[in-house]
């Protein structure tokens, strides 16, 4: 039996509307009334409609390089109190450029906003923002990693948008390493896979023949990882003999001197590699008389362009930052405006970058033979 395909035009004879209503209430415009869009929807269903998704994604391509005031313009908003941070600092500026590449690829320009890193918690600021960005004609915004809780908790309901990392989510103050607390996630989000950037550095730490791996971690990187990276050291953790395992070490401060804490630890469960996320514990490592690579191996969790002589993990930071893109020009295709129903999240992987820090491979087997 052939198969008929039902057309907008049938969809819309039923419903008694123009084919053009049916199409944009198809797509959930904010222009077509919410009572009319869920009829046409039913009608759809009941009606078996499919629609080809080579033309949906020609039309989405289409509609996303009009030049109009929504799409011309996507916005990142820097609430750093020092504005030019995405540009300075190595660890962040892949995201930065990450996302303007892929602007360019798709059409739109990226303008940065920096709001002087206003910490007022006010609903006022945050309607202060968006009647910035209305006045530029802006609806997609990106906020990266930002600092303060009301622009990743506010509805942003005249907006689209994205997400790099989960921002200050986790809260401020003294919070225990273990005890960070939960959010529901609001919107979609483009972020580092932490658990699998973890396992993938125990794992190669091991094959290189070291077997007392030791994890030095800040407490405010573990709630903003939301515990991600300490979930994957201990499942590794768990899986060699329980004298080889070393605790993880939790530190708040990594730029006053070593601390006491540090050679306490190190003294003794007498790790023979560590993971960490600072370049300084190469200094507090060579400081106490170990060399390093071969008494003591060393990872970097987030090799960026001033630690590449590190062994360690690039985190890559430019296709989160094009992957953040990716999810706002979808939900401006889908014209989903405010806090969507079911937010997406998109982990990017890390990748093994080798480093002078650890052992080579090579060499653990010629020592082995």
């Amino acid at each position: 039996m052939k198969l008929q395909r039902i057309s907008l035009d049938h969809i819309a004879k039923l419903a008694g509307v123009h084919k053009a209503t049916v199409s944009r209430a198809l797509r959930n415009h904010p222009t077509i009334p919410l009572h009319t869009r869920e009829r046409i929807h039913e009608i759809a269903r009941r009606e078996g409609y499919r629609p080809n998704p080579l033309v949906a994604m020609y039309q989405a391509q289409a509609r996303s390089n009009r030049p109009t005031a929504m799409q011309s313009a996507l916005a990142w908003l820097n609430d750093y109190p020092n504005p030019t941070c995405w540009q300075e600092f190595p660890w962040l500026r892949g995201y930065l450029r990450g996302a303007r590449q892929r602007c360019e690829e798709r059409g739109f320009r990226l303008e940065e906003i920096s709001i002087g890193g206003n910490s007022n918690s006010s609903v006022a600021e945050v309607g202060r923002i968006s009647e910035i960005l209305r006045q530029k004609g802006i609806f997609g915004v990106i906020l990266p990693l930002m600092l303060h809780q009301q622009f990743l908790l506010e509805e942003w309901s005249d907006c689209v948008i994205a997400l790099v990392g989960s921002g200050n989510l986790s809260g401020s103050g003294a919070v225990s390493a273990t005890a960070s607390r939960f959010y529901p996630q609001g919107f979609p989000i483009a972020d580092r896979d932490f658990y699998y950037n973890l396992r993938l550095a125990f794992q190669t730490v091991v094959q290189r023949g070291y077997t007392r791996v030791g994890f030095i971690y800040s407490r405010y990187l573990d709630r903003e990882s939301e515990g991600r990276s300490q979930a994957a050291f201990l499942v590794e953790q768990s899986q060699l003999p329980e004298a080889q395992r070393v605790p993880i070490l939790f530190l708040e401060r990594f730029k006053e001197g070593r601390p006491a804490a540090f050679d306490r630890w190190l003294e003794t469960y007498k790790p023979d590699a560590i993971l960490s996320i600072n370049p300084v514990v190469r200094e507090w490592v060579q400081d106490s008389g170990r060399t390093v690579p071969e008494e003591c191996g060393l990872v970097n969790l987030n090799v960026v362009d001033d630690v590449e002589n590190w062994s360690g993990i690039r985190e890559n930071h430019d296709l989160i930052g094009a992957a953040a893109v990716d999810l706002l020009i979808g939900q401006l295709s889908r014209n989903e405006i405010g806090v969507p129903r079911q937010p997406r999240k998109v982990l990017i992987p890390g990748e093994w970058h080798e480093g002078g820090t650890l052992r080579a491979q090579a060499s653990f087997a010629t020592e082995r033979r």
